[in-house]
């Protein structure tokens, strides 16, 4: 008999557990990938430790590409589908996920946006967007570009993928710090977030142009291609200065390949993400700002540890 008792007493506590963690919140997370992504592992890994911290379901889909747009927003339908209580989105297109944003919130499912944003006039959509303010980074970059150069000489941008805010903001950023000096900007083309394209369209403009003092890198990322395409074509002595202040990034600067990174703070980015989405699900998001800065600052040789 005693043993009976003592294997309902043990079977009610394990009932009890599996019913607190049922209690718990499930809180979905979408980005693009973390695959040779130093940022987007950091910022995923954020999000995971603090939804994990609160005793919360982490469940992450990943559209393993860094420009599968319709692979995104299919997942992001599938965790509305599946009723999760939360989601913290990384938008890979500013325009294509505001249908799933509206599915979401119909649902009454709160949305934090984070590292990247949607257009303008869907603040409805979302709880807050929690981001590196690119726009300034790019500019401070554009401002140290000029300063390098001595105010005169021709740049090229590598930028993001087509449709991503983040990498436009960057580069128009970069632009408007460059405007009124005698910087000559000749060309700009997308890079795609990837090595094999970076290197493409850098040797592209290299090719119609190879008159470069200057490059802007819209994310560490596409570094190693830009620096193999100017191996390619015995170019030496290019001011380069890049975005995110990866690990990598600053190793090349260490190595003397680059001037600059423009960093930003993954760990912060995720934490307040859930930080954030937390107050929604809780009722206390009333009066938070539509976008928080996280912050940035330019990694050099000065600097670099």
């Amino acid at each position: 008999m005693k043993k009976l008792v003592s294997l309902f007493i043990a079977l009610a506590l394990i009932l009890s557990v599996s019913g607190a963690f049922a209690q718990g919140l499930t809180i979905g997370y979408s980005t693009k990938t973390i695959t040779n992504d130093a940022f987007q592992l950091s910022l995923h890994d954020a999000v995971k430790a603090a939804v994990e911290a609160n005793g919360d379901t982490f469940v992450a889909v990943l559209a393993e590409s860094q420009t599968a747009v319709a692979t995104q927003v299919s997942q992001i339908e599938d965790l509305i589908n599946q009723g999760v209580d939360g989601l913290v989105l990384n938008p890979m297109d500013s325009n294509a996920c505001i249908q799933v944003l509206e599915k979401a919130k119909a649902a009454g499912i709160p949305v934090v946006l984070v590292d990247q944003g949607v257009e303008a006039g869907h603040e409805d959509l979302y709880v807050t967007f929690i981001s590196t303010d690119n726009l300034a980074g790019g500019t401070s970059a554009g401002v140290r570009m000029a300063e390098e150069l001595k105010g005169e000489g021709n740049v090229i941008i590598v930028r993001g993928a087509n449709g991503s805010q983040a990498g436009d903001d960057r580069a128009d950023g970069f632009k408007a710090g460059i405007e009124g000096t005698g910087l000559v900007l000749i060309n700009e083309q997308p890079g795609d977030w990837v090595v094999d394209k970076a290197m493409q369209v850098t040797e592209n403009m290299i090719q119609a142009n190879p008159d470069i003092d200057g490059i802007f890198c819209c994310s560490d990322n596409m570094l190693p291609g830009i620096l193999q395409a100017l191996k390619n074509n015995d170019l030496e002595g290019v001011t380069i200065i890049s975005f995110d202040g990866s690990a990598a990034g600053v190793d090349m600067i260490k190595a003397g390949d680059v001037l600059g990174t423009v960093a930003q703070f993954p760990d912060k980015i995720g934490a307040w993400g859930v930080e954030y989405l937390m107050k929604a699900i809780n009722g206390e998001a009333e009066g938070v700002e539509s976008f928080i800065d996280a912050g940035t600052m330019i990694i050099d040789a000065s600097n670099a540890g």
